[in-house]
């Protein structure tokens, strides 16, 4: 009874003032975790002329994360979705708030930002015209507390538009210790030239942020789609001009084309990464080095309960040292069916100890170079059905994973805990129906 009031007394502001209200309610019938869970997701909204305000949030119990008030909501927790205020005038869009944060890329694959929309605080500023595009966003990953530090991210892109084709240059820097960078945000130059002034000039070496950069591209036409998108951590020149020296690849890369008839589209995605690509790079206890991998945590769980990996990361969901293949087909009428096939194959991956399980990283490229590799098989489906204004859906998720990927403790310097694949093998069965009304 408790949380049914709860939803209705975070829900009645919207119909003081709200121009559009939805509730969705999904009912998990098995999630991995645990059976007959239940989602509630209410949203409002306002929009007038350039101005929206708008608030949602997720009450759930499907065990993914710890409970909010255990006493007097039992196993539920709260996540933000997304609330806050977007202002938007010609051509400029700017947010901030506390929002689900997506690529410049739409694809199961995006590199730079997880497909997955985890929700953040942020502030963005956003330009498109049909030449040119720009984006300067902030997101907090984290505040100094409950073994968490402050650590911000800056996401930038540029893009020029020539007819259907889109070009961009796309860069991410991932700093600790305070919990917004000024400079990062409002500095329309390349983070590494930021970098390059700080350390060169007035600043001093004082900052030890990690930069990560790369390109994508985008075709659009009216009956298929393409695009590339690659992303590069710490680019070395030692490559070209010192072949000599160790260097280490730190690269991911994702490809997918969409096809378009007339009620049916179909789409291939595929994306990899190679090992270290998201890991802190260091052992520097003296720099804080291990705080810099590209993840939104340095702890693989809170309070003893476990952050699945696709959660930890802000990027590419699947993380470092994987390669992954995605067949899908999407039917649009009356009723919206969506089915797909993926298989992922994954090595060790390090989301918070540098080089894995060593105090130094294997030199050139490294991918899938063990002898024993997680192989995941998934059938996904869903079916979407709207009546007006209410909706009603289901989804699924069946598979099966070899050799499953489990955390194990590091006899490294750090000694700080990885993923590595075990002889453990693992059904996947994820099944829910939901229900949304939208007034």
């Amino acid at each position: 009874m408790k949380k049914f009031l709860f939803i209705l007394i975070i829900s009645f502001p919207a119909f003081l003032f709200a121009v559009k209200f939805s509730l969705t309610y999904e009912n998990s019938l098995y999630n991995g975790i645990k059976y007959f869970s239940n989602t509630f997701i209410p949203e409002f909204s306002y929009t007038n002329n350039n101005f929206s305000f708008m608030a949602s949030m997720k009450l759930s119990n499907d065990g993914k994360f710890l409970p909010f008030y255990p006493q007097f909501y039992g196993d539920y927790y709260i996540k933000i979705k997304n609330a806050g205020i977007v202002i938007t005038q010609n051509n400029l869009k700017i947010k901030f708030g506390n929002f689900e944060d997506y690529d410049v890329i739409d694809s199961p694959y995006s590199l730079f930002i997880s497909s997955l929309g985890h929700s953040k605080p942020e502030a963005s500023i956003k330009y498109e015209d049909s030449n040119f595009l720009y984006e300067s966003r902030y997101i907090l990953a984290t505040y100094n507390k409950n073994g968490f530090i402050d650590k911000g991210i800056n996401l930038k892109y540029y893009a020029i538009k020539i007819h259907n084709f889109t070009f961009g240059f796309e860069e991410a820097a991932v700093y600790v210790h305070r919990i917004f960078d000024f400079e990062y945000f409002s500095n329309p130059l390349p983070n590494f030239f930021i970098q390059i002034y700080r350390i060169n000039n007035i600043y001093g070496n004082s900052f030890n942020d990690n930069s990560l950069m790369g390109f994508f591209a985008k075709y659009k036409s009216k009956y298929y789609n393409l695009y590339g998108q690659i992303l590069i951590d710490d680019f070395n020149a030692n490559r070209f001009f010192n072949p000599e020296h160790n260097t280490v690849d730190k690269i991911a890369w994702s490809f997918g084309s969409t096809l378009m008839l007339e009620k049916i589209k179909l789409k291939i995605f595929h994306a990899g990464a190679t090992k270290y690509t998201f890991q802190p790079s260091s052992i520097d206890e003296s720099s804080n080095a291990f705080y810099y991998g590209y993840t939104y945590y340095n702890t693989l769980e809170l309070n003893n309960f476990p952050i699945d990996y696709q959660d930890i990361y802000i990027g590419y969901k699947y993380g470092e040292n994987n390669l992954a293949f995605m067949i899908e087909a999407e039917y649009i009428d009356k009723i919206k069916l969506n089915t797909a096939i993926e298989l992922v194959i994954s090595g060790t991956k390090s989301p918070i100890n540098p080089w894995t399980d060593k105090d130094t990283f294997d030199p050139n490229f490294n991918l899938l170079n063990e002898s024993k590799l997680e192989k995941s098989v998934f059938l996904h489906f869903s079916v979407l059905k709207k009546f007006d204004i209410i909706s009603l859906g289901f989804n699924s998720k069946i598979g099966k994973i070899f050799n499953v990927l489990k955390k194990v403790d590091a006899n490294d310097a750090n000694g700080l805990p990885y993923f590595a694949p075990s002889n453990e093998q693992k059904n996947i069965l994820e099944l829910s129906i939901f229900f949304k009304i939208e007034i």
